[in-house]
């Protein structure tokens, strides 16, 4: 909702800013610029801030897990090596 406000914001202080001469088409003025608005602001795809905090939850766990996999990776590596390392001394 915090986009309509701004929406309605930037409208109100389009309108402020008339010149006399036009003051009477104020109101078709605004809601034309708060439709162009609208629609500028839809195509781009915004992410409102809590869906912005949702991602970044999820990219910091979704880190914490590769890193975790990417460690017993390394010690499963480790302990590959040093079997072969042992079996290439006993033959």
């Amino acid at each position: 909702m915090a986009i309509e406000q701004l929406i309605n914001r930037l409208g109100q202080q389009f309108g402020d800013r008339l010149p006399e001469q036009v003051r009477a088409l104020r109101g078709e003025l605004e809601d034309n610029l708060k439709m162009l608005l609208r629609d500028a602001l839809s195509r781009m795809d915004l992410l409102t801030r809590d869906e912005f905090d949702i991602q970044q939850q999820l990219l910091t766990k979704t880190r914490s897990k590769v890193d975790n996999l990417e460690r017993q990776i390394k010690e499963l590596e480790a302990q590959l090596t040093a079997q072969e390392q042992s079996q290439a001394k006993t033959r």
